[in-house]
């Protein structure tokens, strides 16, 4: 499949010199404080029409074809496409755990130790890689429901060299029914779980052990008395798993810095960039794809369903992906990317950041902290493209408020400063490739400043929970 406009289009019809002028002046009153404030007005008008918006809800449906109106006046083309989206990617397997618990301990109670820490093993790799990694084994959960991608494409004046897409997301994430910050609360509903079912993997190993020691590994050999107690007790304290099966609520959060305003900004981003066409100064060489995804909250599912739809299509292009945009303080271009495990383009990354500082503002180029998710840029790389997220959450909870993922996620929590920094250092990207500055030598970092770090990333997130 190839995008619908790479057909032609009739050029318009040209200015007079007084319409050149009126252009020029109603281009100028269009600084980035005006595009944050319009991005921020489009986050405010959407939440207050369709609410919280989960992935593959009706709510979310309606949003991404209000989006896609939005492109519209901007853009050559703009269109919907859906997508199949499992919306129990991150809560199956916690629900999972609550039936598998009381079965591996049976198991060591009957004395097949070797059955239950391969049960326990494998349940291990399978929440690994769904919850870790994003790499689920198919759709066990069964829970599927139809989301909707939106993205518009805005063509430049002369023949296409660079392709540069601006990402984000339109749902919203579910909402947790254990809050961290109640710690007592916390920790008997959703750390203790934890700790039990860990625990019934550690004595089927260690009562393996014995019988590995003993050499009757494979026989019918009950644990010893002790052991065989806490077993039972362990067993009788499954209802305390409980609280796994109904972690994620069945609302959502008003989502408007993660991950709605991200989407106004690319909204604005399109209005820019075709009243710069309008005003006769259109870009030459440089194709602006804008997207918002759905199911991003659900295991970037959106995503990875578009780019390997679109892959053959993108070659060659770069990715600029907005999510979480809260404090103008926190710029933070990505290099890793889903809890640190899906390498990103660390050379886009930190030639953003040369970008910021060149503007006056202050930012870095990291990993994201393990335990903390991923967002839609992993799946850009998965596809081959040159990507990177911007960024600007507070992850350790601590040195900013928390308001992600929270029924406080509204907009009166963004910084208005935050989303026009981050306008400003897109607007400068795409003059970059537009004019084949990019990747200037003499504005490229040291060949010592390229090179990626090792090791893991700098920060742990520390809930139990997804970004």
């Amino acid at each position: 499949m190839r995008f619908p406009v790479f057909r032609k289009r009739s050029k318009a019809p040209s200015l007079a010199p007084e319409q050149h002028e009126h252009r020029r002046q109603k281009i100028e009153t269009l600084k980035a404080g005006r595009l944050a404030a319009l991005a921020l007005s489009f986050t405010s008008d959407i939440i207050e029409k369709y609410g919280p918006r989960l992935a593959g809800s009706e709510a979310s449906l309606h949003a991404a074809q209000e989006i896609r109106s939005s492109y519209e006046p901007f853009c050559d083309h703009s269109e919907t496409e859906s997508v199949d989206i499992d919306t129990s990617f991150h809560s199956f397997p916690l629900q999972l755990a609550l039936y598998l618990y009381p079965a591996i301990l049976s198991l060591l109670l009957v004395g097949l130790p070797y059955l239950g820490l391969l049960l326990f093993l494998a349940y291990l790799w399978y929440a690994a890689r769904t919850l870790y990694l994003y790499k689920p084994i198919g759709k066990l959960g069964k829970h599927s429901v139809e989301g909707m991608n939106v993205y518009a494409v805005l063509e430049p004046k002369q023949e296409v060299l660079h392709t540069l897409l601006f990402t984000s997301h339109h749902d919203s994430a579910p909402l947790f029914h254990y809050n961290r910050l109640d710690r007592i609360a916390y920790a008997k509903k959703v750390a203790l779980p934890v700790l039990l079912f860990l625990l019934a993997g550690l004595f089927n190993a260690t009562h393996m052990i014995t019988e590995l020691l003993e050499g009757r590994l494979f026989a019918f050999s009950l644990p010893p008395i002790g052991m065989g107690v806490i077993g039972i007790l362990l067993l009788g304290a499954t209802p305390l798993l409980l609280p796994l099966r109904s972690f994620y609520s069945h609302e959502g959060s008003p989502g408007a810095g993660d991950n709605l305003a991200s989407v106004g900004m690319t909204v604005q981003l399109a209005r820019y960039f075709h009243w710069k066409k309008s005003c006769n100064t259109p870009l030459s060489h440089t194709r602006l794809i804008f997207c918002s995804f759905d199911g991003e909250e659900s295991g970037l599912q959106g995503s990875k369903a578009w780019y390997e739809k679109h892959k053959a299509e993108l070659g060659g292009s770069l990715v600029l992906n907005f999510d979480s945009i809260y404090h103008a303080d926190k710029l933070t271009f990505l290099e890793r990317d889903i809890n640190g495990t899906q390498a990103l383009s660390y050379r886009l990354a930190r030639r953003c950041v040369q970008i910021a500082k060149s503007m006056g503002y202050e930012a870095v180029s990291e990993s994201i902290p393990r335990l903390a998710g991923g967002t839609d840029a992993a799946c850009a790389s998965l596809a081959g493209l040159e990507a990177t997220t911007l960024t600007s959450v507070a992850w350790d909870d601590r040195s900013k408020p928390s308001v992600y993922h929270t029924e406080r996620d509204v907009v009166s929590a963004i910084d208005g400063k935050a989303v026009e920094m981050a306008l400003s250092i897109a607007i400068r990207l795409v003059e970059l490739v537009d004019s084949n500055r990019l990747w200037d030598v003499g504005e490229m970092p040291s060949p010592k400043e390229q090179e990626p770090e090792e090791g893991d990333p700098k920060l742990v997130f520390t809930k139990l929970t997804h970004r």
